[in-house]
């Protein structure tokens, strides 16, 4: 018996995979996905399906960076600014840690969004 690997049903089940792994990572906590997303991902199987959760991460991605720039703005408003001298660069220090952490999650918003892209190239509507 010879078993044969089709690149493109291969990397099809590795990126559901992943996609399981992640969504498995993230199905908890407090910024956990509403159910409803929940379900389109699961029920995704068409192109129109892979390119509306590709849409919405997209904008998940952009609300991440308008964040990041929030607290960019609040960093340089602390700059200076402190009760107790010790406490110098502080709060710009947190506001920037929150900046960071921003610019993750819209790289990673960024990354499901092409993933779907990719889906929705695959899929047979």
């Amino acid at each position: 018996m010879t078993l044969r690997f089709n690149l493109h049903s291969s990397r099809t089940f590795a990126s559901a995979l992943m996609l399981s792994v992640a969504l498995a990572g993230c199905a908890s906590g407090p910024n956990a996905p509403s159910p409803e997303l929940v379900q389109r991902i699961e029920a995704a199987r068409t192109r129109s399906d892979h390119d509306g959760l590709g849409t919405y991460y997209k904008q998940e991605a952009a609300t991440a960076r308008s964040k990041a720039a929030e607290h960019r703005k609040m960093a340089k408003g602390y700059e200076g600014r402190v009760a107790d001298p010790r406490d110098r660069g502080r709060l710009p220090a947190h506001c920037n840690a929150i900046v960071a952490m921003y610019e993750r999650i819209a790289t990673e918003y960024d990354g499901l969004a092409e993933s779907h892209q990719q889906l929705a190239k695959q899929a047979r509507d």
